[in-house]
């Protein structure tokens, strides 16, 4: 099995995706004795950083840790002066300490959206090229720890709830997976969404399907407001995987589990990749637009996958799901563009 080059993932970034990964479990329900920790913020960090097109970005960075190891950053990036006007937008993903915790290191795993930052002191962070030099301008790089300002904690993600769903009456009923009572369930997805899906996929003629949704329990019913998969054939997982994407003509499939990243292809060696966690962008307050990246690249091997929370039809399997999907491998060559349809599993939305 051909595989990307693991010797050369460091050691520190490898342990922030462990990390991040482990804790994305936890939130969908992982072991009762972990689940009591909660990640603890350091910062907010503020400052306006150099823009090359733009009068600068107002940045608020807040770090996470999980257990003393890095676990998730939360930034607010607010481009001053576009030609738009003023541009929110709002980012997640793993982060990393370097050299002995003297380096900060945003988007580890992905050299086009990466930031380096040097610790100055305990309530300052200075920021670095790509190359971890000092920055060749004359303006004003540093992050400064707000000390009026309350650190914010990572909000709870929403709950992913599985199962099968049916028709009582009047009534949408959702049969757990495991086992347990089956609940009422309400659609509150924008212009019902979810229900769309469903009667696109012969619902209300069938009269049961199996359903995985994000939500929300109010009153001892679930209350649904983001698809993530539904379809004749599914049934409940058997092994947890972090999210997986897939496609058709030619048939490929990319997933994610705690062991790895694999990205397959009818006929052709499959090509893996130590785990990563997902990277998340969205305009300022649309967390339900918010578009989720993962990238790996060795010598040899590069990859880049896009989510986009948009709902994605795949005909050939009577199924359907809440995000398309876009996988560009560029190495080995030549290039190609896959598309599909993609759902999540244990990464949790931001």
């Amino acid at each position: 099995m051909g595989s990307f080059a693991f010797g050369r993932w460091r050691t520190e970034l490898r342990a922030a995706a462990c990390v991040a990964l482990a804790a994305a479990g936890l939130a969908l329900g992982g072991a009762a004795s972990a689940s009591a920790q909660a990640p603890v913020a350091d910062g907010p960090y503020v400052g306006t950083l150099p823009c090359a097109d733009c009068a600068g970005i107002r940045t608020v960075l807040t770090l996470y840790t999980l257990g003393g190891q890095p676990y998730a950053y939360r930034m607010t990036a607010t481009y001053l002066g576009t030609h738009d006007g003023d541009r929110t937008e709002e980012r997640m993903g793993p982060w990393a300490r370097v050299d002995d915790g003297k380096r900060v290191r945003i988007e580890p795993f992905n050299e086009n959206a990466r930031q380096n930052f040097r610790r100055v002191d305990a309530n300052t962070l200075a920021l670095l090229d790509r190359q971890d030099k000092p920055v060749a301008t004359q303006q004003d790089v540093t992050l400064k720890r707000d000390t009026t300002a309350t650190a914010p904690r990572l909000s709870t993600p929403p709950t992913l709830y599985r199962g099968t769903l049916t028709r009582l009456d009047d009534r949408l009923m959702l049969a757990p997976c495991g086992g347990g009572k089956a609940v009422r369930v309400y659609d509150v997805s924008p212009e019902a969404m979810i229900t769309a899906a469903l009667t696109d996929l012969g619902f209300d003629k069938r009269g049961r399907m199996y359903l995985e949704a994000h939500g929300t329990t109010r009153e001892g019913a679930l209350v649904l407001h983001r698809l993530n998969r539904a379809g004749v054939e599914m049934s409940c997982p058997k092994e947890p995987v972090a999210f997986r994407a897939q496609g058709n003509e030619p048939s490929w499939g990319l997933v994610s589990t705690r062991e790895r990243v694999s990205f397959m292809r009818l006929g052709e060696t499959a090509l893996n990749a130590p785990p990563l966690p997902l990277s998340w962008r969205w305009p300022g307050g649309r967390g339900d637009r918010a578009t989720a990246t993962i990238t790996t690249a060795t010598e040899s091997s590069a990859l880049t996958a896009v989510l986009t929370p948009r709902v994605c039809r795949d005909t050939m399997a009577d199924a359907v799901y809440g995000f398309t999907a876009s996988v560009r491998l560029e190495r080995p060559t030549p290039g190609r563009e896959f598309k599909g349809c993609a759902f999540l599993g244990t990464s949790p939305l931001p």
